[in-house]
Order: C-alpha cells, then structure tokens, then sequence
C-alpha cells in the first residue's frame, strides 16, 4: 500500500493564555494521500484553523505542539529547521488562509506577491512568473487581471483579495494544498470556479487537498473524504459517499440538518443546541454531552474512543448508530425571549411598504478640476423596480459587484440616488439620511455584513443597543435599561451580555447584537445585507430562525441580501436577481427556482453546493468575469456572458419583461421556450 502523503498521529497543541491554557487539538489523527481531497468540517472555535497552522508549522508564539506527528511524505515536519520548512512551504505543501486581508503584504503589487513563491523556488523567471499570476487571475474570475497583478491589497474588494489568496497558493502547485475556508465570502459562480480548479488539480497533478469548511455543500461536491472534527477532536470520519448516506454522531446529524435545502421551502431549519465547550475546562466524558440531545449517563462518565462502525467510516459515540428523528432544539428557547412587538399603527398598510421606481445610483463621471479627471460614471445600480408587501421578505441576489449593497445603501439614505424614487410607506423618501424626518429613520434600519465594522469597540453592548433607544425612544430615559434587556432576550442573549464589550462575543453573538439594535426603534423595514455569510452553519440557522420569529412577532418586512441562494429560498417570500445594476428577474420564491428562469437565474442555480453527493446536477459555467459598470454592455447586459445568447438582437436592444403575474423574465428568448429548459434542480 501507497504510504500517505500526509499522516498525522495524535497530535496535541496546546495555546497558553493568561487565564488558562487552551487544549486546542487532543488527539487528532488523520490521512490524506495523493489525489485526494479530504473534507475537515465543523464549527468555528473547533481546532480546524489550528491543525492547519500545525501542519504548516505556522502555530502562533503562544501555541505549541506537545505530543504526536506530522509525516509529511514519511518526514516529521516537527523536526524541521525554518530553513527547511521554507525549501517546503509553497514548493511542496501550500496554504491557501481564510483571510486575505492578513496574509496579503500591503506594501507590494499583488501580482508580485503572487509570483513570488514561482521566482523564489526557481520555477519560473519574474516575466514568466507574472504571467502565469495573470493566468491564474483569470481562471480565478478576477476581472482585467493584466490591471490588476500592478494593484495593491488595499485598491481591491474583499472578495478580489480571496481571489488573490487563492492564486498565491496555487501557483507553485504544491502536493498538498491546505484550504482554511477559502471560499467563505466568494458568490457561488466564483466558489463553483475554484471547485472546479481543485477538481482539476487532482486530476492532472494528482494534488491533494486538505479542504477546511463548515459548508457541507462544498465538500459533497468534491470531497473524497471527511473529518468531522468538535472541540479540538475527530467525532466521526468517513467516505463522502458512506457519512452522507448515515451519521453516526449526533453532531454530525444536526450540522447537516441545520443547513437551508435549496429545494426546500419558507421555514424553520434544526439547530444545534447550546454552544462550543470550553476548551480551557472541558467536560468530563464526552465533550459533546452538553449539547448531544442523546446523551446518557454513561455519557458523563468517560470520553468515547473514535471506533470503527464500517470499513471506511468511524464516529466517537458510545449510541452509534443514531436511531430516530432528531427533535429540533433551539438554544434560544431558553433565554426568555421576548417578542418585539406589533408595527406601530400608522404605518400598517395592505399594499407595498416600499416602492422603487427607476432607481439609478451612479458614482464619479462628469467633468473634474483636471482634464484627466473626466470618466464616465460606474452604473452601480441602473433603473431597478421593485415592490415589497408589509410582513414579506424580498431576497435580492447576484455575484459580487453586481450592485446588491449598493441598492440597500440608497434605500437607506447612506447613497444619494442619482435617479428615480423610493417610496416608504407612501412617502416619498428619495432624499439623503441627512435629509430625512426622524420618523423615517426610526422606521428604516440596516444590518450590516460584518458587525466588527458596525460595533464599536470602545462601546459596550448595552451602550450600542441604547444609542438608537435614547435617540428615537418615546419614552423615559430611565426606561432604557429594561428595553435593553428585553431587546437581548428577544434576539436570545443573556441581559448579563449588555457589560461586555464587542470583542468578547462570537461572531454569532455580535450579529444578534446587531439585529437587536436594528429593532430598539421597532421598524417597518429591516435591510440585511449577508448577515450570514461568515457564519457557521448552525449559528447561521439560529440567526435564520430568530429573523423569521421576530418578522412574526413584529410584522416587520425584510429587504434580504445574499449570494446564497439556498439561504434566500429559506427566508424570502419573493425574490430579486441583479445583474450588473439590472434585475434580470423577479418573482415569488418558487418561481425563481424553477423553469422558465432568466438564463443568468439558471447559472446560480447551478453553482449551488447542495450536500448531497450522489446528486447529478446540470452545470453551467458563466465565462469570463462581470463587465466593468463604467462601460456595461449594449443591448442586454448578460450578453458577453450569457450561455443561451441567440444573436445581435441581444447586442443591440435591450430585453423586454416577459412574464406572467408577478413573474418578470428580461430576456429576448421568449417565456415557451425558457420553460422548456431542463430544471436544475429536482
């Protein structure tokens, strides 16, 4: 038998804090051979991040290796000076991180950074080097990469710098790529175009891949293998085929349980009970057992080993095999939660409580101080109309750049539109924020994607909540301490958090945080803009969950933004496609997800990673990148990418609304024969 390129035996790491010490991987052993790609799954805080770094040899100053091995290709990297691990890093084992933004040195061109590794290994001369970065950008689906290798980190979007991360890693073709998430903030097209690179990696260089993802999605698509790991141990591992078909550990069952099915419907997903174990004083027995809703008494007593149930598939369960439905659990049951209350009564309205018409927000162009000042302007968002029903929510969706944050911000006020209007509640509130009555502004709120931005960091939590309470608040002053407890338990947290400051929480607390401060002033509209997105699977359920109970409990209507389409399908009663500024198609949930759907629909429908590995599923790849919005295409704006174009007319003219009811397709292929298209999903 082939020795493992990887082999890693009980491996332990410990980080030393001040208040104790963090046993952060006890025990973890695991295989990953040439041409494989082996899954590592489970929750933020579980070890997955930390057994990359181990791997690596890129552990923290506070964090240390006190017990096993890591044989890569029969050698012990432990072993290995810095100067030894620097003729390996790149050449032979690659990382690619889960945060670009740290591993990208500001100071130099990306392309440069990219090129780097190629030039430093002899691989490739500077010219060739960049080339090849310029190549990868492209496969990549970065946009004018002949522009963008001469860029900095800080001139380009988040998701471009993932990008970025991801052709850095690539370029030295590494045996072993280790990938820590590294499609966590991607749109799906991009996430569906770096699967498939890893795809054809294995195939043509027999690479292998150690895949770091709490999307079970990802993995079904292309794993061979998984490890499911909790507090800092391997609970169960298996074939992909064999661990999707039957869950030995109760962990496992829930994580995929608590994931959005895309052909599912409007409604509440299973939850994993409780929250990460301490890993400074873990439980006796099984580390589980706090939150495991089959846990016995022998649970408590000692730590199950991790046996094999199958040939290929083990689990740490002393029940295995699982008998029975799990019963939807929710840790915020047990908090007290309090509804927020009914909408106020002067805004209660059977028709649209928001109306866009012919929305354009347009950036830069017209004539500067310089001559060389003059630009056309980026087409952010470009004639939109949409209609959105009190108590409904309305998904918009689309790759990234395709104008999506830009709509809510001026729906918000935070952008000036250029043209058109918004209508809130029948009136008109076109105008700026600063322009807007205090009213309106008590009735609108936003939640934003990453709350760290949005939070301040000098500011507790009660502060944060209270701020918008003491501005907009009818009542006493005295009165807000009690608000603000109820506002926590409403979104299922602790009163006691309000004393803590916003670093002390998990990301899945501060996004509750934020969606409790977004209702202190009881609104009529609500816009999220991926308030999920960075989230692991379970506490993105628990934030799902808890938006569609306070959108009961309140009335209140949800303009809902995301680049995952099963996510939208879970919450939205209508959903909007954007593309390049445009909406491209509109409708009720259940039309969007079935034929006749505009072409660009069909794409995103595709690239959806649905954790099933047995499914066969229609691909379609959009070629090439979004166009730039400074000069969009003529005629229809899909066309330079668009897989069913039928000639010039869509170069020239741009597409009629066809449709029937609320269902509106652009396109110039004609409703018939879009229906006849074979579904994507089912």
């Amino acid at each position: 038998m082939t020795e493992p390129l990887l082999k890693i035996e009980d491996l332990e790491v410990i980080y030393s804090t001040d208040r104790a010490e963090v046993n952060a991987i006890n025990g973890v052993s695991l295989e990953v051979n040439s041409g494989e790609v082996r899954g590592l799954v489970g929750e933020s805080g579980c070890g997955k991040s930390t057994l990359a770094f181990a791997i690596m040899r890129y552990l923290d100053k506070n964090g240390k290796i006190t017990g096993g091995r890591i044989l890569f290709k029969g050698e012990d990297l432990r072993k290995k000076t810095e100067a030894e691990m620097e003729d390996i890093w790149g050449r032979h084992l690659g990382m690619i991180y889960q945060d670009p933004t740290a591993s990208l040195n500001p100071s130099l061109p990306v392309g440069d950074q990219i090129a780097e590794v190629a030039t430093a290994h002899g691989l490739a001369s500077r010219d060739e080097a960049i080339q090849k970065a310029i190549d990868l950008l492209d496969r990549v689906h970065i946009r004018d990469p002949e522009d963008i290798v001469d860029r900095y980190p800080h001139e380009l979007s988040g998701g471009m710098r993932q990008r970025v991360g991801i052709a850095a890693g690539l370029i030295g073709e590494p045996e072993l790529l280790v990938m820590d998430e590294p499609t966590t903030n991607l749109d799906v097209t991009t996430e569906a175009r770096i699967l498939d690179i890893v795809e054809e990696l294995t195939e043509e260089l027999n690479s292998a891949f150690l895949y770091i993802t709490h999307d079970l999605g990802v993995i079904a698509r292309i794993g061979d293998a998984v490890e499911v790991m909790y507090a800092g141990q391997v609970v169960e591992r298996g074939s992909i085929e064999e661990l999707f078909e039957e869950q030995y550990h109760p962990y496992t069952k829930l994580l995929l349980r608590s994931i959005p099915d895309p052909e599912g419907s409007k409604g509440s997903l299973q939850e994993v009970p409780g929250s990460m174990v301490d890993l400074t004083d873990l439980p006796r027995g099984c580390n589980f057992s706090t939150r495991c809703p089959y846990r016995g008494e022998e649970c408590f007593k000692s730590e199950p080993s991790l046996d094999d149930k199958s040939e290929s598939h083990s689990a740490r369960c002393f029940i295995a095999p699982i008998e029975g439905k799990v019963e939807t659990v929710s840790e915020s049951k047990d908090t007290g939660k309090e509804p927020i209350g009914d909408e106020p009564p002067e805004l209660k309205r059977e028709d649209s409580i928001l109306a866009v018409k012919d929305l354009k927000k347009y950036f830069g162009g017209g004539s500067g101080w310089f001559p060389w000042a003059d630009s056309d302007p980026v087409r952010a968002v470009d004639g939109v109309n949409l209609d959105l029903e009190r108590s409904k929510t309305l998904g918009v969706v689309g790759e990234s750049g395709c104008g999506k944050t830009t709509l809510a911000r001026t729906i918000i006020g935070l952008s000036r539109a250029t043209e058109g209007e918004i209508d809130f509640a029948g009136k008109d509130i076109t105008a700026p924020i600063s322009r807007r009555s205090p009213k309106t502004l008590k009735r609108i709120q936003i939640v934003f994607q990453d709350p760290r931005s949005t939070l301040n960091p000098k500011r507790t939590v009660g502060q944060a909540i209270a701020r918008p309470l003491a501005l907009h608040g009818d009542f006493a002053r005295s009165e807000i301490p009690k608000k603000t407890a109820r506002l926590l338990r409403s979104v299922g947290l602790d009163p006691s958090l309000a004393d803590r400051f916003p670093d002390q929480l998990s990301g899945g607390q501060k996004q509750r945080v934020a969606t409790a401060r977004a209702f202190a002033t009881n609104p009529a509209l609500v816009l999220h803009d991926e308030p999920t997105s960075s989230l692991d699977v379970s506490v993105q359920a628990t934030i799902l969950n808890l938006l569609l109970e306070l959108q009961e409990g309140s009335g209140t209507s949800y303009l809902f933004i995301s680049h995952d389409l099963s996510v939208v399908r879970h919450i939205s009663d209508y959903i909007a496609v954007m593309y390049l500024g445009h909406l491209v198609e509109y409708g009720r949930t259940g039309e969007i997800f079935s034929p006749p759907y505009h072409p660009y629909t069909e794409a995103l429908l595709s690239a959806i990673p649905v954790p099933d590995p047995g499914l066969s599923r229609k691909r379609i790849r959009l070629k090439g990148s979004v166009p730039s919005a400074v000069d969009p295409p003529s005629g229809c704006v899909f066309h330079t990418r668009c897989p069913r174009k039928i000639g010039e007319v869509c170069e020239s003219e741009s597409p009629p609304a066809r449709g029937e009811g609320e269902h509106k397709i652009h396109c110039h292929i004609t409703r018939d024969e879009l229906s006849e298209v074979e579904p994507v999903l089912g």
